[in-house]
């Protein structure tokens, strides 16, 4: 190109806008593709909404199961299986960082507690006082209640409650 007699500078300044318009466009796809893969998506709400359903509906847990057909009835909860054993052996992770969750049952009035009991009681004690108090950071948590009106079944007969459950999801 340089030896050429005809062109010589002026051949290499027609070739300088495409040079351009080439670095403009590549710049433009990385730009394009580092944004929109870089997104990140808040799970927190389904981590919440699987936890809660665990409890409320996965038979090894607090729901009653009636034990001729192995029925689950969800909505009821058996008081005998409402203990932080039964729920640690229920949910169950690989980590012990993990979610964290406080059951307290009510009756209906939601002033006389019946029972409380914690799924990883150990993280939820050490979490809870830091996502009260809204405290940010990598060593906190995000608290999250729900409420759900149960029944209870306490020596073979049902009774009316309100459940409430304080679930912290560490940060």
């Amino acid at each position: 190109m340089l030896n050429n007699k005809r062109g010589g500078v002026g051949e290499i300044l027609e070739h300088v806008p495409k040079i351009l318009l080439t670095i403009a466009v590549m710049a433009g796809i990385f730009l394009l593709i580092g944004y929109y893969t870089s997104i990140t998506i808040n799970i927190k709400p389904v981590e919440v909404e699987v936890l809660f359903n665990r409890i409320m509906y996965s038979p090894n847990c607090i729901a009653y199961t009636d034990n001729v057909t192995g029925r689950v009835y969800p909505g009821i909860i058996n008081l005998d299986n409402f203990t932080d054993e039964t729920l640690d052996r229920a949910i169950n992770y690989s980590y012990e960082r993990h979610i964290a969750a406080k059951l307290e049952l009510y009756k209906t009035d939601r002033q006389t507690i019946i029972n409380t009991s914690y799924v990883n009681r150990v993280w939820y004690e050490r979490l809870e006082p830091l996502a009260a108090s809204k405290q940010a950071g990598p060593a906190s948590a995000q608290i999250t209640t729900r409420a759900t009106p149960v029944v209870y079944r306490k020596d073979g007969i049902n009774n009316p409650g309100f459940l409430v459950l304080s679930i912290l999801i560490p940060n």
